[in-house]
């Protein structure tokens, strides 16, 4: 459990190198990636130049502190965006780290599901 809130720019550079663990990013995972890159508000370049650091091996500090409002509606957005698709090992290994990175217990991980499932039913089915 964190004992501080997660900041941006660390978290998505965390995020890359769970994504890099087998050494290579999917289009899959290049779309949750920018899902991400989107809601943590990054400016233009700023995903590029952390991938790049993760890939170097450099260490990502800094970054906007996110709020635990925020933590759920990032992990709901990326979650939504992964549940469209299939998911591979790296995604639900994504998923399992922003989950533990911002402590959402099953309580909260069951809202957001059943906000998924209520959201996809309103718009896929008649």
């Amino acid at each position: 459990m964190a004992d501080h809130a997660p900041r941006s720019l660390q978290l998505f550079g965390d995020c890359i190198a769970v994504m890099l663990n087998d050494g290579v990013l999917t289009r899959e995972e290049r779309r949750l990636i920018t899902v991400l890159s989107r809601d943590l508000g990054m400016k233009d370049g700023e995903p590029l130049e952390v991938y790049e650091a993760v890939r170097d091996g450099e260490e990502v500090m800094g970054g906007e502190e996110l709020s635990r409002e925020r933590q759920l509606s990032t992990y709901q957005n990326v979650y939504e965006v992964a549940l469209i698709g299939s998911l591979s090992h790296d995604e639900w290994r994504l998923l399992a780290y922003l989950r533990k990175r911002f402590s959402i217990d099953e309580d909260e991980h069951r809202e957001i599901e059943d906000s998924l499932k209520h959201a996809v039913q309103e718009r896929y089915e008649p």
